[in-house]
């Protein structure tokens, strides 16, 4: 028995050394029934999963008042996503009336326990009201360190722009975007490929800004889309000149509103042949006919 409890204590040191809460990794999916019979006993992990079943109109007629409630009984006794949800709620006004104080207090409570989420959006309120705010910036980097895509995308933008107080790191901003982008993230991909593109704080690699600008294309980014079509135009890191792919690209990055695209797009147009055009033409009707049935609504999550 002194064993186990040796291992349990050793357990919750660890977690709390990593700055996870107990409570914020309690949550267990439970069913409607699970959750409405164990908030009747104040079972936070019950409150927190009956508030999602009202978030998401699971089971339940949607109601975000619902929600709230019993995320906020769940974040009263220090449930990290309940406070997590709750904070959202506050911030996006849903059942709640819009406050973002409100928001954030929650938000904070549910990011000093680890939570990435929390820590990310926490963050992004601190940098929106200042653009070199230090917490909102450490907030980042302590989520994408634990694997958060959106903190890694935000911490590298930070590098990559730089800020009042961080000056310019390429480098360092291409080290965040790669991890994110080894998690698919189109972004980090259309990003890596204009570092590599320019030789920003590395050796030109043409070559691998299109292998990056192709994967984000493919994923739909408007802007990946819209390099891929122009390096297509350009016959960039050995790629053949193709008018007809270039077309293509830049067609679907255009119309998502992509107004460098859209620009270029008017030109090389002009320049076109008639049998190009017509396989540009060609190429995009099969492409769109092709995710079009491919793109059949889910239904929640």
């Amino acid at each position: 028995m002194k064993a186990v409890l040796l291992k349990v204590t050793f357990l919750f040191g660890l977690i709390l050394g990593m700055g996870l809460h107990p409570l914020a990794l309690r949550a267990q999916d439970l069913n409607l029934d699970q959750a409405k019979a164990g908030t009747d006993k104040g079972d936070p992990n019950a409150e927190f999963c009956l508030g999602r079943f009202y978030a998401n109109g699971q089971g339940v007629p949607r109601d975000y008042a619902k929600a709230a409630e019993f995320y906020l009984k769940a974040a009263g006794q220090g449930f990290g996503k309940a406070q997590n949800n709750l904070g959202i709620l506050y911030l996006q006004g849903r059942g709640v009336n819009k406050d973002q104080a409100e928001a954030s207090k929650w938000l904070q409570k549910a990011a000093s326990q680890g939570l990435p989420k929390s820590q990310t959006t926490l963050a992004s309120i601190l940098v929106k009201q200042d653009g070199a705010s230090s917490e909102g910036i450490e907030l980042f980097r302590k989520a994408a360190g634990q694997g958060s895509v959106d903190a890694q995308v935000r911490l590298a933008e930070v590098y990559y722009f730089g800020t009042r107080d961080i000056k310019r790191d390429y480098p360092e901003a291409a080290k965040w975007y790669l991890l994110a982008a080894n998690q698919g993230n189109p972004n980090a991909e259309n990003a890596l490929g204009v570092i590599n593109e320019n030789g920003f704080g590395m050796q030109v690699n043409e070559k691998v800004a299109v292998d990056w600008y192709r994967k984000a294309a493919d994923q739909g980014d408007a802007k990946g889309q819209s390099n891929y079509g122009r390096v297509n135009a350009d016959g960039v890191g050995g790629l053949e000149v193709s008018p007809s792919k270039a077309y293509l690209w830049l067609s679907l990055s255009a119309q998502q509103g992509e107004v460098t695209a859209q620009n270029f797009l008017a030109e090389y147009v002009a320049a076109m042949k008639p049998d190009q055009l017509a396989e540009g033409k060609r190429l995009l009707q099969e492409y769109n006919a092709r995710h079009s049935s491919q793109s059949a609504p889910g239904i929640g999550h």
